[in-house]
Protein backbone atom coordinates (compact mmCIF):
# COMPACT_ATOMS: atom_id res chain seq x y z
CA UNK A 1 0.00 0.00 0.00
CA UNK A 2 1.04 3.13 -0.62
CA UNK A 3 -0.21 6.57 0.79
CA UNK A 4 1.20 8.89 -2.18
CA UNK A 5 2.41 11.75 0.16
CA UNK A 6 5.14 13.77 -1.97
CA UNK A 7 8.15 13.99 -0.58
CA UNK A 8 8.58 17.77 -0.23
CA UNK A 9 4.80 17.42 1.54
CA UNK A 10 6.13 14.53 3.60
CA UNK A 11 9.57 16.33 4.73
CA UNK A 12 7.06 19.12 5.46
CA UNK A 13 4.86 17.66 8.15
CA UNK A 14 7.80 15.68 10.43
CA UNK A 15 9.41 19.35 10.54
CA UNK A 16 6.44 21.22 11.59
CA UNK A 17 4.85 18.41 13.59
CA UNK A 18 4.09 20.93 16.28
CA UNK A 19 2.48 23.61 14.28
CA UNK A 20 -1.36 23.71 13.72
CA UNK A 21 -3.49 22.20 11.18
CA UNK A 22 -4.37 25.45 9.17
CA UNK A 23 -0.34 25.98 9.04
CA UNK A 24 0.40 23.09 7.93
CA UNK A 25 -2.32 22.47 5.56
CA UNK A 26 -1.25 25.71 3.69
CA UNK A 27 2.63 24.62 3.54
CA UNK A 28 1.57 21.22 2.42
CA UNK A 29 -0.48 22.47 -0.45
CA UNK A 30 2.59 25.01 -1.77
CA UNK A 31 4.69 22.09 -1.64
CA UNK A 32 1.99 20.01 -3.71
CA UNK A 33 1.60 22.92 -6.12
CA UNK A 34 5.14 23.02 -6.83
CA UNK A 35 5.12 19.52 -7.65
CA UNK A 36 2.16 19.16 -9.09
CA UNK A 37 2.56 16.48 -12.39
CA UNK A 38 0.66 17.09 -15.59
CA UNK A 39 -3.13 16.16 -15.75
CA UNK A 40 -4.43 14.42 -18.93
CA UNK A 41 -7.12 16.32 -20.46
CA UNK A 42 -9.22 12.45 -20.61
CA UNK A 43 -9.44 12.25 -16.62
CA UNK A 44 -11.02 15.31 -15.97
CA UNK A 45 -13.30 16.30 -19.04
CA UNK A 46 -14.33 20.23 -17.66
CA UNK A 47 -12.65 22.38 -15.22
CA UNK A 48 -14.81 25.20 -14.07
CA UNK A 49 -13.71 28.36 -12.21
CA UNK A 50 -17.01 29.96 -12.21
CA UNK A 51 -19.39 31.37 -9.47
CA UNK A 52 -22.89 32.01 -9.57
CA UNK A 53 -22.62 35.71 -9.51
CA UNK A 54 -19.36 36.00 -11.75
CA UNK A 55 -17.29 33.87 -14.57
CA UNK A 56 -14.56 35.72 -13.16
CA UNK A 57 -12.22 33.81 -10.64
CA UNK A 58 -11.97 35.66 -7.49
CA UNK A 59 -8.13 35.79 -5.61
CA UNK A 60 -9.04 33.33 -2.70
CA UNK A 61 -10.36 30.76 -5.28
CA UNK A 62 -6.92 31.48 -7.80
CA UNK A 63 -4.98 30.79 -4.49
CA UNK A 64 -6.75 27.75 -3.46
CA UNK A 65 -6.71 25.52 -6.98
CA UNK A 66 -7.69 22.79 -7.31
CA UNK A 67 -4.37 21.03 -8.53
CA UNK A 68 -2.89 22.06 -4.76
CA UNK A 69 -5.26 19.55 -3.39
CA UNK A 70 -4.04 15.73 -2.80
CA UNK A 71 -6.81 14.64 -4.71
CA UNK A 72 -5.89 17.34 -7.81
CA UNK A 73 -2.21 16.47 -7.42
CA UNK A 74 -2.68 12.36 -7.09
CA UNK A 75 -5.88 11.42 -8.08
CA UNK A 76 -6.09 11.27 -11.85
CA UNK A 77 -7.11 8.11 -12.39
CA UNK A 78 -9.64 8.20 -9.88
CA UNK A 79 -11.76 11.39 -11.52
CA UNK A 80 -11.41 9.55 -15.09
CA UNK A 81 -15.16 10.01 -16.61
CA UNK A 82 -15.87 13.02 -14.14
CA UNK A 83 -16.19 16.73 -14.68
CA UNK A 84 -15.13 18.80 -11.94
CA UNK A 85 -16.25 22.30 -11.23
CA UNK A 86 -15.48 24.99 -8.58
CA UNK A 87 -18.19 26.70 -7.13
CA UNK A 88 -17.24 29.42 -4.71
CA UNK A 89 -19.16 29.46 -1.32
CA UNK A 90 -21.78 32.39 -1.18
CA UNK A 91 -20.17 33.49 2.54
CA UNK A 92 -16.64 33.61 2.24
CA UNK A 93 -16.20 33.16 -1.73
CA UNK A 94 -14.34 30.02 -0.51
CA UNK A 95 -13.99 27.69 -3.59
CA UNK A 96 -15.62 24.14 -3.34
CA UNK A 97 -15.03 21.13 -5.60
CA UNK A 98 -17.56 19.77 -7.42
CA UNK A 99 -18.06 16.69 -9.40
CA UNK A 100 -20.38 16.20 -12.51
CA UNK A 101 -20.75 13.33 -15.01
CA UNK A 102 -21.67 13.49 -18.31
CA UNK A 103 -22.66 17.09 -17.77
CA UNK A 104 -20.35 20.00 -19.56
CA UNK A 105 -23.26 20.66 -21.36
CA UNK A 106 -26.09 20.72 -18.58
CA UNK A 107 -29.38 19.84 -20.02
CA UNK A 108 -32.09 22.99 -19.69
CA UNK A 109 -35.04 21.83 -17.57
CA UNK A 110 -37.30 23.30 -20.06
CA UNK A 111 -35.90 20.76 -22.85
CA UNK A 112 -36.52 17.46 -20.64
CA UNK A 113 -39.25 17.68 -17.54
CA UNK A 114 -37.61 14.30 -16.35
CA UNK A 115 -34.95 15.86 -15.91
CA UNK A 116 -34.01 14.90 -12.07
CA UNK A 117 -30.53 16.44 -10.48
CA UNK A 118 -29.22 14.92 -7.30
CA UNK A 119 -26.61 16.07 -5.00
CA UNK A 120 -24.70 13.29 -3.18
CA UNK A 121 -23.01 14.42 -0.20
CA UNK A 122 -19.98 11.97 1.72
CA UNK A 123 -19.36 10.99 5.36
CA UNK A 124 -17.73 12.17 7.96
CA UNK A 125 -14.03 11.12 6.65
CA UNK A 126 -13.57 10.83 3.12
CA UNK A 127 -13.91 12.77 -0.30
CA UNK A 128 -17.22 12.18 -2.55
CA UNK A 129 -15.01 11.05 -5.27
CA UNK A 130 -13.94 7.34 -3.65
CA UNK A 131 -17.07 7.17 -2.01
CA UNK A 132 -19.80 7.84 -4.59
CA UNK A 133 -17.31 7.10 -7.96
CA UNK A 134 -15.06 3.68 -7.35
CA UNK A 135 -13.90 2.19 -10.09
CA UNK A 136 -15.94 4.42 -12.25
CA UNK A 137 -14.93 5.89 -15.75
CA UNK A 138 -13.70 4.51 -19.02
CA UNK A 139 -10.17 3.30 -18.56
CA UNK A 140 -11.68 1.33 -15.79
CA UNK A 141 -14.53 -0.14 -17.79
CA UNK A 142 -11.39 -0.78 -20.52
CA UNK A 143 -10.15 -3.44 -17.83
CA UNK A 144 -12.75 -5.11 -17.46
CA UNK A 145 -13.28 -4.55 -13.59
CA UNK A 146 -17.03 -4.61 -12.63
CA UNK A 147 -17.61 -0.43 -11.64
CA UNK A 148 -18.74 0.37 -8.31
CA UNK A 149 -19.62 3.95 -9.18
CA UNK A 150 -22.79 5.28 -7.51
CA UNK A 151 -23.18 8.07 -10.27
CA UNK A 152 -22.56 5.66 -12.98
CA UNK A 153 -25.38 3.77 -11.81
CA UNK A 154 -27.40 6.76 -11.13
CA UNK A 155 -26.93 8.55 -14.51
CA UNK A 156 -27.87 4.95 -16.28
CA UNK A 157 -31.03 5.48 -14.33
CA UNK A 158 -32.01 8.35 -15.56
CA UNK A 159 -31.03 11.18 -12.86
CA UNK A 160 -27.88 13.83 -13.54
CA UNK A 161 -26.00 13.43 -10.42
CA UNK A 162 -23.32 15.24 -8.97
CA UNK A 163 -21.14 15.14 -5.48
CA UNK A 164 -18.94 17.98 -3.27
CA UNK A 165 -16.29 18.09 -1.06
CA UNK A 166 -16.71 19.62 2.55
CA UNK A 167 -13.87 21.87 3.53
CA UNK A 168 -10.88 19.58 3.79
CA UNK A 169 -11.95 16.70 1.80
CA UNK A 170 -10.42 15.96 -1.52
CA UNK A 171 -10.52 17.98 -3.75
CA UNK A 172 -11.70 21.12 -1.60
CA UNK A 173 -9.12 23.05 0.41
CA UNK A 174 -9.66 23.16 4.07
CA UNK A 175 -10.55 27.48 5.16
CA UNK A 176 -8.55 29.37 6.99
CA UNK A 177 -9.80 27.74 10.42
CA UNK A 178 -8.64 24.01 9.17
CA UNK A 179 -11.56 22.80 10.66
CA UNK A 180 -15.04 21.09 9.43
CA UNK A 181 -18.01 22.77 10.62
CA UNK A 182 -21.93 21.73 10.60
CA UNK A 183 -23.45 24.78 9.58
CA UNK A 184 -20.61 25.22 7.28
CA UNK A 185 -21.32 22.14 5.73
CA UNK A 186 -25.02 23.10 5.80
CA UNK A 187 -24.60 26.71 3.62
CA UNK A 188 -21.73 25.29 1.47
CA UNK A 189 -24.37 22.79 0.29
CA UNK A 190 -27.16 25.60 -0.37
CA UNK A 191 -24.22 27.05 -2.92
CA UNK A 192 -24.12 24.21 -4.97
CA UNK A 193 -27.62 23.29 -4.80
CA UNK A 194 -27.92 27.21 -6.09
CA UNK A 195 -25.57 26.28 -8.79
CA UNK A 196 -26.63 22.90 -9.56
CA UNK A 197 -30.94 24.80 -9.99
CA UNK A 198 -28.93 27.52 -12.09
CA UNK A 199 -27.19 25.55 -14.59
CA UNK A 200 -30.23 23.60 -15.36
CA UNK A 201 -32.47 26.43 -15.77
CA UNK A 202 -34.48 25.67 -12.61
CA UNK A 203 -33.90 29.03 -10.40
CA UNK A 204 -36.14 30.65 -11.67
CA UNK A 205 -39.70 28.98 -10.18
CA UNK A 206 -40.51 26.83 -7.05
CA UNK A 207 -41.76 24.14 -9.09
CA UNK A 208 -38.22 23.33 -10.56
CA UNK A 209 -36.64 24.02 -7.75
CA UNK A 210 -38.29 21.30 -6.35
CA UNK A 211 -37.44 18.82 -8.97
CA UNK A 212 -34.38 18.74 -7.01
CA UNK A 213 -32.77 16.06 -5.05
CA UNK A 214 -30.53 15.85 -1.76
CA UNK A 215 -28.83 13.03 -1.08
CA UNK A 216 -26.64 12.76 2.40
CA UNK A 217 -25.09 9.45 3.57
CA UNK A 218 -23.90 8.68 7.31
CA UNK A 219 -22.96 11.95 8.97
CA UNK A 220 -23.46 13.21 5.83
CA UNK A 221 -27.18 12.32 6.19
CA UNK A 222 -27.18 14.72 9.42
CA UNK A 223 -25.64 17.82 7.38
CA UNK A 224 -28.70 16.50 4.83
CA UNK A 225 -31.24 16.93 7.49
CA UNK A 226 -30.31 20.30 9.00
CA UNK A 227 -30.44 21.27 5.47
CA UNK A 228 -34.22 19.96 4.94
CA UNK A 229 -35.21 21.49 7.51
CA UNK A 230 -34.38 24.95 6.91
CA UNK A 231 -37.06 27.55 6.09
CA UNK A 232 -36.05 28.10 2.66
CA UNK A 233 -34.41 24.89 0.86
CA UNK A 234 -33.49 25.28 -3.10
CA UNK A 235 -34.49 21.34 -3.13
CA UNK A 236 -37.93 18.80 -3.17
CA UNK A 237 -37.04 15.84 -1.21
CA UNK A 238 -34.03 14.75 0.92
CA UNK A 239 -32.66 11.07 1.55
CA UNK A 240 -31.12 10.12 4.67
CA UNK A 241 -28.91 7.28 3.91
CA UNK A 242 -27.62 5.15 6.53
CA UNK A 243 -27.74 8.48 9.19
CA UNK A 244 -26.14 8.09 11.78
CA UNK A 245 -29.05 10.54 14.06
CA UNK A 246 -29.42 9.47 17.34
CA UNK A 247 -31.75 11.05 19.80
CA UNK A 248 -29.88 10.41 22.82
CA UNK A 249 -26.74 11.22 21.22
CA UNK A 250 -26.31 14.61 22.64
CA UNK A 251 -23.10 16.74 21.47
CA UNK A 252 -21.39 18.79 23.79
CA UNK A 253 -20.38 22.72 23.52
CA UNK A 254 -16.79 23.69 24.02
CA UNK A 255 -16.35 25.50 27.23
CA UNK A 256 -16.65 29.42 26.62
CA UNK A 257 -13.55 30.88 27.97
CA UNK A 258 -9.79 29.06 28.03
CA UNK A 259 -6.72 30.12 27.88
CA UNK A 260 -5.33 27.33 25.57
CA UNK A 261 -5.52 27.71 21.35
CA UNK A 262 -7.54 24.70 19.80
CA UNK A 263 -5.13 22.32 19.05
CA UNK A 264 -5.82 20.66 15.54
CA UNK A 265 -3.47 18.19 15.40
CA UNK A 266 -2.38 16.95 12.01
CA UNK A 267 -3.38 13.19 11.84
CA UNK A 268 -3.01 10.74 9.09
CA UNK A 269 -5.50 8.51 7.78
CA UNK A 270 -5.24 5.04 7.38
CA UNK A 271 -6.02 1.88 5.64
CA UNK A 272 -7.86 0.16 8.50
CA UNK A 273 -10.08 3.23 9.09
CA UNK A 274 -10.65 3.15 4.98
CA UNK A 275 -11.82 -0.71 5.53
CA UNK A 276 -13.47 -0.54 8.65
CA UNK A 277 -17.39 0.08 7.30
CA UNK A 278 -17.31 -3.32 4.78
CA UNK A 279 -18.09 -5.75 7.94
CA UNK A 280 -19.94 -8.79 6.22
CA UNK A 281 -18.70 -11.80 4.65
CA UNK A 282 -19.46 -12.15 1.42
CA UNK A 283 -20.62 -8.28 0.85
CA UNK A 284 -17.31 -7.26 -0.71
CA UNK A 285 -14.45 -9.40 -2.22
CA UNK A 286 -11.31 -8.32 -1.11
CA UNK A 287 -9.97 -6.34 -4.44
CA UNK A 288 -12.52 -3.76 -4.60
CA UNK A 289 -12.10 -3.34 -0.64
CA UNK A 290 -8.45 -2.77 -1.25
CA UNK A 291 -8.97 -0.21 -4.22
CA UNK A 292 -11.34 1.69 -1.90
CA UNK A 293 -8.84 2.12 0.41
CA UNK A 294 -6.38 3.12 -1.53
CA UNK A 295 -8.41 5.37 -3.57
CA UNK A 296 -10.06 6.74 -0.37
CA UNK A 297 -6.35 7.51 1.09
CA UNK A 298 -4.95 9.17 -1.92
CA UNK A 299 -7.38 11.66 -1.72
CA UNK A 300 -7.55 12.20 2.31
CA UNK A 301 -4.18 11.37 3.26
CA UNK A 302 -4.87 13.44 5.73
CA UNK A 303 -7.60 13.64 8.86
CA UNK A 304 -10.30 16.11 8.52
CA UNK A 305 -11.35 17.75 11.82
CA UNK A 306 -14.29 18.21 12.84
CA UNK A 307 -15.56 21.09 15.46
CA UNK A 308 -18.99 22.41 16.97
CA UNK A 309 -20.40 19.23 16.45
CA UNK A 310 -23.21 20.52 18.99
CA UNK A 311 -24.52 21.82 16.08
CA UNK A 312 -26.03 18.76 14.51
CA UNK A 313 -27.91 18.62 18.34
CA UNK A 314 -30.38 20.62 16.12
CA UNK A 315 -31.21 17.78 14.17
CA UNK A 316 -35.42 17.89 14.89
CA UNK A 317 -37.00 15.16 12.55
CA UNK A 318 -40.05 17.03 13.15
CA UNK A 319 -38.74 19.94 11.34
CA UNK A 320 -38.12 18.24 8.28
CA UNK A 321 -41.45 19.43 6.07
CA UNK A 322 -40.58 17.57 2.44
CA UNK A 323 -40.53 13.80 0.96
CA UNK A 324 -37.72 11.83 2.79
CA UNK A 325 -35.98 8.70 1.75
CA UNK A 326 -34.34 6.64 5.20
CA UNK A 327 -32.72 3.72 4.29
CA UNK A 328 -30.46 1.88 5.69
CA UNK A 329 -28.33 -1.55 5.86
CA UNK A 330 -30.57 -4.29 7.88
CA UNK A 331 -27.24 -4.92 10.26
CA UNK A 332 -25.33 -0.99 9.89
CA UNK A 333 -23.43 -1.06 13.08
CA UNK A 334 -23.90 2.99 12.99
CA UNK A 335 -28.05 3.16 11.85
CA UNK A 336 -29.68 0.08 13.97
CA UNK A 337 -33.02 -0.23 13.40
CA UNK A 338 -34.59 1.20 16.36
CA UNK A 339 -32.81 4.64 15.77
CA UNK A 340 -33.86 4.26 12.50
CA UNK A 341 -37.57 4.15 13.45
CA UNK A 342 -36.86 6.68 15.36
CA UNK A 343 -35.72 9.13 12.79
CA UNK A 344 -38.71 7.89 10.08
CA UNK A 345 -41.67 8.17 12.25
CA UNK A 346 -40.60 11.72 13.94
CA UNK A 347 -40.68 12.82 10.40
CA UNK A 348 -42.94 16.20 10.08
CA UNK A 349 -46.47 15.17 8.43
CA UNK A 350 -48.01 15.81 5.33
CA UNK A 351 -44.98 14.78 2.74
CA UNK A 352 -44.42 11.27 1.15
CA UNK A 353 -41.92 9.32 3.81
CA UNK A 354 -40.14 5.99 2.88
CA UNK A 355 -38.29 3.73 4.77
CA UNK A 356 -36.28 1.18 3.37
CA UNK A 357 -34.62 -1.58 5.22
CA UNK A 358 -31.94 -3.63 2.70
CA UNK A 359 -31.27 -7.16 4.02
CA UNK A 360 -27.59 -8.62 4.23
CA UNK A 361 -25.95 -4.71 3.74
CA UNK A 362 -23.82 -3.26 6.39
CA UNK A 363 -23.33 0.77 6.08
CA UNK A 364 -21.60 1.24 2.60
CA UNK A 365 -24.52 -0.45 0.68
CA UNK A 366 -23.58 1.57 -2.27
CA UNK A 367 -20.17 -0.28 -2.73
CA UNK A 368 -21.70 -3.98 -1.98
CA UNK A 369 -22.86 -6.41 -3.93
CA UNK A 370 -26.73 -6.21 -4.33
CA UNK A 371 -26.15 -2.30 -4.82
CA UNK A 372 -28.05 -2.19 -7.47
CA UNK A 373 -31.09 -2.47 -5.08
CA UNK A 374 -30.61 0.71 -3.74
CA UNK A 375 -29.64 2.47 -7.01
CA UNK A 376 -33.17 1.60 -8.24
CA UNK A 377 -34.84 2.46 -4.58
CA UNK A 378 -33.30 6.24 -4.93
CA UNK A 379 -34.00 6.62 -8.92
CA UNK A 380 -38.14 5.39 -7.98
CA UNK A 381 -38.06 7.87 -5.02
CA UNK A 382 -36.73 10.58 -7.05
CA UNK A 383 -38.98 9.97 -9.91
CA UNK A 384 -41.90 9.55 -7.95
CA UNK A 385 -44.66 12.19 -6.47
CA UNK A 386 -47.63 13.26 -5.68
CA UNK A 387 -48.20 14.73 -9.10
CA UNK A 388 -48.30 13.32 -12.16
CA UNK A 389 -46.91 13.78 -15.75
CA UNK A 390 -49.97 15.65 -16.79
CA UNK A 391 -50.86 17.84 -13.63
CA UNK A 392 -52.85 15.09 -12.00
CA UNK A 393 -53.18 15.33 -8.17
CA UNK A 394 -52.70 11.79 -6.51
Amino acid sequence: MTLFFLPSAAAASRRLAARTFSQRSAIRAMAVLANVPPRESSHVSSLSTRSLSSEATSDKSAALIFEATPLGSNGADLLDGLDVYTVNSKDDEHPLSVYGIQSETPVKYQDNSKLRPILLLHGRTWSSVPVYHLLGGPKNAASGEPSRSLMEALLEEGLQPYAMDFRGFGGTHADETGYVEPMRCVSDVESVLAWIAQRHGMDSSADLVDKLTLLGWSQGALVAQLNAQQPARPFGKVILYGSIYDPLVRYPREPLYTLNKPNATYMENTFDAAIEDFTLEGTIPPQPAKLFAEAALASDPIKAVWRHLYQFNNCDPARVHLPTLVVAGDQDPYAPLHVQQELFCNLGRGCDRTWSILADCDHAVHLLEGRERLTKLIASFVNNGKQGEYGKIY
